[in-house]
């Protein structure tokens, strides 16, 4: 089973299911306390390839990644293979003049890539 992102935005997880990165985006972002989410395919020794989630919150509030999942587990619409077994939580997505995430700076970051020298 392998996640792969065509175009930056559909992935193929666990048992061949798509997840579209920007389905679950939207979703994520209906938790009351995320203002953004970017979603990108990071390696897994199982499947290959899974999702993983940057999200900013919104101010004022505070929230851990381990919440979000739980949340997304067990409070969301969000199915069970879709759910993201790793939320960071950053203070600002890195974006195009024009407002798009910039999935590609996001890949870098996922593994591991100097944050200051890519944005």
């Amino acid at each position: 089973m392998i996640l792969k992102q065509l175009f930056g935005c559909l992935l193929n997880p666990t048992g061949g299911e798509n997840i579209s990165s920007v389905a679950l985006e939207s979703m994520l972002v209906q938790h009351p306390d995320i203002l953004e989410a970017g979603v990108v395919a990071v390696a897994d020794s199982h499947w290959g390839e899974r999702p993983k989630a940057f999200i900013t919150v919104k101010e004022g509030k505070n929230v851990k990644g381990e919440d979000i999942i739980d949340w997304a587990k067990h409070k969301s619409d969000i199915s069970k293979f879709m759910v993201p077994r790793e939320v960071e939580i950053i203070k600002e997505l890195p974006k195009t003049s024009t407002g798009k995430i910039k999935k590609n700076i996001l890949r870098e970051w996922a593994k591991g890539a100097n944050r200051e020298e890519l944005n």
